[in-house]
């Protein structure tokens, strides 16, 4: 595939921003834990991130018409930035707030330009190529990340004589997440992104208003369901089976590496099946595994679940991106990936902070039924939905 140079660049930060990012993924929540603070806690605050995003997309995509791609997302990576280093260098609860008020900012304003941007920079079946390509080589690196993550605990504990399994161990993994996300900056930095004209109005929203309910529908299901488990995997893991770091940062190498693979062909899948098949029966396949993942007491068929579900679930992703960017005009699209950011942002800081009360009160067992429930009504829905628009 033949990439343009603004591809390249944009390919190699978002590269760079997940291999940093898996470092703070895989142990920020078993910080937060090790300090104190329960999963009730540890909801909210991922609740209160997502809240800020919902809040913050809209009046965003209004914005990228006057400051541009770029703009919006060097400023977006760098309140990132702050949400990773701040719960590092002072853990208390009223700045831990404030980091997820940062992160939730700078989540939105990638998640308002990332989409429109990739359908600019490529068109036709490149464009398919390019979702995919983007996605895959994101999550396969981040699938490094994750396995350099699980050894480092140990090598830090050796290195400074730290306790393992502690907050003075994670938070340097933590640290050090931070000071590799900035080099996913340097890449945007030669990107050339001209102004875009997204303005967002009714008019030009009514004749698109029967597809969008539907993808607020969609996901907003999709969304609550995730919202109840998947913030908390590493949680699980280490409560329900006492799996150590190493083991950890292996399974969730792992899981990066089947999405990312699963993303890399997805083009090719959508070519041969069509799209709309692809994202529906991949979807559909992922259901039983939920069940293998929480409900059977085996490690190894426990993980096996985990590492299916996921991969058949963002094996569409890409698919269902560029579907959603191509049934609208380019210059509602940043509206489009607003109102998509909000609708799944919103419905799952609600599971996440729903999940965290329910887990301390009545464990996981609940929240694995309740996603096989809403992913499979969002499942017949998208079948609906892109049978009848795309």
């Amino acid at each position: 595939m033949n990439l343009s140079h603004n591809a390249r660049l944009f390919l190699l930060s978002s590269a760079l921003g997940s291999f940093a990012g898996s470092f703070n993924g895989l142990y920020f929540n078993l910080y937060l834990k090790g300090l104190g603070y329960g999963q009730d806690w540890i909801g909210l605050l991922a609740a209160i991130s997502s809240l800020v995003s919902v809040c913050s997309a809209l009046p965003f995509a209004f914005l990228t018409g006057r400051f541009g791609y770029k703009r919006f997302l060097l400023f977006g990576m760098g309140l990132q930035a702050g949400s990773i280093i701040l719960p590092a260098l002072v853990p208390a609860p009223g700045w831990l707030v404030a980091a997820a008020l940062v992160g939730g900012l700078g989540g939105a304003m990638g998640a308002v330009v990332g989409g429109p941007l990739l359908a600019e920079l490529a068109e036709g079946r490149a464009r398919t190529q390019l979702f995919g390509f983007q996605a895959g080589t994101a999550v396969l690196a981040g699938m490094v990340g994750s396995a350099l993550a699980g050894l480092l605990p140990g090598l830090f504990a050796r290195l400074w004589h730290l306790p393992p399994r502690e907050p003075p161990t994670y938070r340097a993994v933590i640290i050090t997440s931070f000071f590799l996300y900035l080099f996913s900056f340097l890449p945007l930095v030669g990107l050339h992104s001209g102004r875009v004209r997204a303005a967002l109005s009714l008019r030009a929203f009514h004749s698109y208003r029967g597809f969008a309910r539907y993808l607020v529908l969609i996901n907003g299901l999709i969304g609550l369901g995730a919202g109840l488990l998947i913030p908390f995997v590493n949680l699980f893991f280490r409560l329900r089976f006492s799996m150590p770091d190493p083991l950890l940062g292996l399974v969730f190498a792992l899981n990066s590496l089947l999405i990312g693979l699963g993303n890399l062909v997805s083009p090719l899948l959508g070519s041969r099946f069509g799209r709309v098949r692809m994202v529906v029966a991949c979807q559909a396949l992922s259901l039983p595994f939920i069940f293998l993942w929480g409900y059977v007491p085996n490690l190894s068929l426990s993980v096996a679940g985990y590492l299916v579900r996921t991969t058949l679930m963002n094996l569409a992703g890409p698919l269902f991106s560029v579907v959603v960017m191509e049934a609208v005009p380019a210059e509602l699209r940043p509206s489009v990936s607003a109102m998509n950011h909000i609708s799944w942002q919103g419905a799952w800081a609600l599971g996440a902070l729903v999940s965290g009360f329910i887990q301390v009160r009545f464990g996981f067992a609940p929240l694995f039924l309740a996603m096989v429930v809403l992913y499979a009504a969002a499942i017949a829905i998208t079948h609906r939905a892109f049978s009848k628009f795309s």
